[in-house]
C-alpha cells in the first residue's frame, strides 16, 4: 500500500521537473508577491516605529514565516481533479486499486516538497540580500507547536480545496469558484497582513472562518506572541474546521460518484 502512493508521488515529482517553465513561472509569481509585501511593510516602517502594535522586525517576520507558510500550505495539485472529473479521468479510480483521495494526497506532498526545496533557497537569498532584521524562534516548544499548526493548515488546505474541485461533478466549469476560493484565501487568510490589525469585531469575524488557520495562524505561532487562551482557542478552532472539511469532502465526493456517469470512457 505504502509502495503504490510513494510510486505517485515519485512519478508526480517526475511530471513536475518535466514541465519546469510552468514551475519556474509560479516560483517567480510567487517571489514578486512576497517583494511586494514586504516592501510595502519595509516603506511603512521607514517612518514609524510601530505599527498596531508590530515593529518592523515582527511584521517582517511574520512575512517572510506566511511565506514559507504558503509554500507549504498552499501549494496543491488538487485543482486538476475538475478537469478530470469532466474529461472522465476520474473512471480510473474506479477501476483501478488505489483510493481517489490518497492518489492526489501524494500528489500534493511531491508538489509541497518541491515547492519547499525552493521558497528555502529562495527567502535565505532574499534574506542574505535584504539583511531585515527577523526574529529567530529558538523555543522547542513554540517551533513544536508551529510544525503541529503547518500540519493541520495542509490537511485543512487539501480538504477544502478537494471539496470545492469535487463540485466539477455538478458544475461545468469550476474556474470561477477556485477563483473565489482563492481571493478568499488572500484576503482573509493573512497572506497580506495579519488579522489582528483589523478592528477587533471585524477580526474575530474572520478568526471563526477556516480561512486564517492556513496562513495567519502558524505564522503567529511562530512568533510566539499569541497567548495561551488564544493558542489554545486557535488550535481548537482549526481541529474543528480540519474535522469538518474532511468529513464534508468524504461525503462531496461519495455523493459525486454515485451520480456520476462517463458515457464514451
Amino acid at each position: 500500500m505504502i509502495n503504490k502512493y510513494f510510486s505517485i508521488f515519485n512519478i508526480s515529482w517526475q511530471n513536475m521537473l518535466i514541465y519546469r517553465l510552468n514551475f519556474v513561472l509560479w516560483r517567480f509569481r510567487t517571489v514578486l508577491q512576497f517583494l511586494l509585501v514586504y516592501f510595502v511593510w519595509w516603506t511603512v516602517f521607514q517612518t514609524q516605529t510601530s505599527v498596531f502594535g508590530y515593529t518592523e522586525a515582527s511584521i517582517l517576520t511574520y512575512v517572510l514565516i506566511s511565506a514559507l507558510t504558503r509554500a507549504i500550505v498552499l501549494s496543491s495539485r488538487i485543482m486538476d481533479i475538475g478537469g478530470h472529473i469532466s474529461e472522465g479521468g476520474i473512471v480510473n479510480f474506479l477501476v483501478k486499486p488505489q483510493g481517489i483521495i490518497g492518489f492526489y494526497f501524494a500528489r500534493d506532498l511531491a508538489d509541497k516538497l518541491l515547492n519547499i526545496s525552493f521558497v528555502i533557497f529562495e527567502l535565505a537569498g532574499i534574506y542574505f540580500l535584504l539583511k531585515p532584521e527577523i526574529i529567530i524562534q529558538t523555543n522547542i516548544n513554540i517551533l513544536l507547536q508551529f510544525i503541529l499548526s503547518i500540519v493541520l493548515a495542509m490537511v485543512l488546505y487539501f480538504a477544502l480545496s478537494f471539496a470545492f474541485g469535487l463540485l466539477a461533478f455538478w458544475l461545468e466549469n469550476i474556474w470561477g469558484i477556485y477563483f473565489l476560493f482563492f481571493m478568499s484565501i488572500e484576503a482573509l487568510g493573512g497572506g497580506l497582513f495579519p488579522i489582528d490589525i483589523l478592528p477587533e469585531r471585524f477580526a474575530n469575524m474572520i478568526l471563526l472562518t477556516p480561512f486564517p488557520y492556513l496562513l495567519y495562524f502558524p505564522a503567529k505561532v511562530y512568533t510566539g506572541t499569541l497567548g495561551y487562551d488564544q493558542l489554545m482557542s486557535g488550535f481548537t478552532i482549526l481541529s474543528i474546521w480540519t474535522v469538518i472539511s474532511w468529513v464534508l469532502m468524504k461525503r462531496v465526493l461519495n455523493a459525486g460518484l454515485r451520480m456520476y456517469t462517463a458515457v464514451g470512457h
